[in-house]
């Protein structure tokens, strides 16, 4: 036996997670993680999942989604988080080994790939329909009865930091904002295709854009930069999604306070995702904006990696009595990184089906 076969049977319905996008009350409240990694499934299963080759065909791609389908499955979630790959060049930072003989890539702070308008010219930019869904189009195939897929892509600012650097973007802003609008330009048409080609893919009936907009204290760069250059990016999208009937969510990081109206208002997010308790707790967050969009997850990483089993349990049962009433699902503050001891996310899944009287 696993850790898993304690869990309740399965019982997926993506209807139950789509009420719960739409701010309405669902028959239990569901789970929802942006990433569970793959070392942590693998420590709660006893087993190692499938790797991809270099190229793969149809059937690697089948065994590699099926495998942590299966795993999704049995932990209770009623969908499976999709991924676009946009194949943009970057220039990386390092990296460091994981756990599992993996490597985690670090982005470059400072200068990027695009230095200055030269290299903007030079930059051998993707076409969309250069950007990859076979992993997508497959995991969508593999999908279990009852089970849905969010289709998710790396955000406009995200990419557009990586290109140019952190350090290097924030002084373009002044020394050449035209460059700086012309790289977001670029990586917005992008990001914006993936919505598109997600849109056209039966079974995906919400769209994830992953972008960071801010850190612990305040947004990346300036709230009226990211009106001019990265929010109208972010609309397109929404507008895009909704256009096709699909919910639109976000994944921003940081206190992005500053910008909320903007992005619930203007941008038309359908729910938020992302919390840090340093920043604001996720009940906090719920009792000001849960009339307006869904709130999704909240159980602090950094207590999901260094707490116990017992104080995971705890907290993850305050939020939930705090945020229950409707419009919400509980998963990590980010996602499960491999540095979460299996336990730990173990406790949070039980007290969620704890929580919906489905385990004692």
């Amino acid at each position: 036996m696993t850790a898993l076969d304690h869990l309740p049977p399965p019982d997926p319905d993506m209807r139950r997670l789509e009420a719960v996008l739409r701010r309405r009350k669902a028959d239990r409240v569901p789970l929802v993680e942006l990433a569970v990694a793959d070392e942590v499934l693998e420590a709660l299963a006893g087993q190692a999942l499938p790797r991809l080759p270099a190229d793969p065909v149809t059937a690697d791609l089948h065994a590699w989604a099926s495998a942590r389908i299966r795993l999704w499955h049995r932990l209770g979630y009623d969908y499976y988080r999709v991924r676009a790959n946009i194949p943009l060049r970057i220039a990386r930072g390092g990296s460091t080994e994981t756990s599992d003989g993996g490597r985690r890539v670090w982005s470059n702070e400072g200068t990027g790939i695009i230095a200055g308008r030269e290299d903007f010219e030079r930059y051998p930019w993707p076409d969309p329909s250069d950007i990859d869904l076979s992993r997508a189009e497959a995991a969508v195939e593999c999908l279990l009865p009852g089970m849905g897929a969010i289709g998710f892509v790396g955000g406009v600012l995200e990419h557009a930091v990586e290109l140019l650097g952190l350090t290097n973007l924030a002084m373009l802003l002044y020394d050449e904002p035209d460059l700086v609008e012309a790289v977001i330009d670029r990586v917005g048409t992008l990001v914006l295709a993936a919505i598109e080609g997600f849109c056209g893919i039966d079974g995906i009936p919400a769209v994830w854009l992953g972008d960071d907009l801010g850190f612990k204290t305040s947004t990346l760069i300036g709230p009226e930069h990211l009106r001019r250059y990265v929010l109208p990016w972010h609309r397109r999208c929404a507008e895009a999604a909704h256009a096709r009937g699909r919910l639109f969510l976000l994944h921003s990081c940081g206190k992005v306070e500053a910008v909320m109206d903007d992005l619930v208002r203007d941008v038309g997010i359908d729910a938020k995702h992302s919390f840090e308790d340093v920043i604001e707790p996720v009940e906090r967050f719920y009792a000001r904006w849960s009339g307006a969009i869904a709130v999704l997850g909240g159980i602090d990483v950094d207590l999901l990696s260094r707490g116990s089993p017992g104080q995971v349990a705890a907290r993850t049962r305050a939020v939930l009595e705090a945020c229950s009433a409707g419009g919400y699902a509980c998963g990590s503050g980010n996602s499960v990184t491999g540095y979460v001891p299996p336990a730990n996310y173990l406790a949070m899944v039980q007290a969620v089906h704890r929580f919906n009287g489905r385990m004692p």
